[in-house]
């Protein structure tokens, strides 16, 4: 009996899966049974997530196969980690955040009110001294 958590190499994983797949077994079986039987060791663990994280905070230009030899994680995984668990894109050479936390959709709230008491206290000198720029334009 092989015991879960074993360490195989990316040449034994795909050799099986070969010889699965062509004994008939579908891809999603074959997944299944490979997570079963050698545990999840390929897939964006919390502390992965977190580095991701972390290097995207400090520099959003970052490409995927940078981050992917830095931290020594397969780039395959990186993209699912960015893509599925920071639900982030890619937007114009950096990665954006494709829907607002909780925390930025405050601030937007709090920035409009501010802005909105401004115009209405003086509306003549608010609208000579507002700048209005189009992010793509950055």
């Amino acid at each position: 009996m092989v015991e879960n958590n074993v360490n195989v190499d990316k040449f034994g994983k795909r050799t099986v899966i070969k010889y699965v797949f062509l004994k008939g077994l579908s891809g999603k079986a074959i997944r299944d049974d490979m997570l079963a039987t050698l545990g999840d060791n390929d897939t964006a663990s919390t502390k992965n997530v977190q580095i991701v994280d972390d290097m995207l905070k400090e520099d959003r230009h970052l490409t995927i196969r940078h981050i992917a030899e830095t931290t020594d994680i397969h780039a395959t995984t990186v993209y699912r980690i960015v893509w599925d668990d920071l639900d982030m894109k890619k937007v114009s050479a950096h990665w954006a955040p494709r829907m607002l936390t909780d925390e930025q959709k405050q601030n937007r709230v709090d920035v409009c009110t501010d802005l909105l008491c401004r115009l209405q206290a003086q509306p003549l000198f608010f609208l000579d001294r507002t700048v209005m720029q189009d992010e793509t334009s950055l």
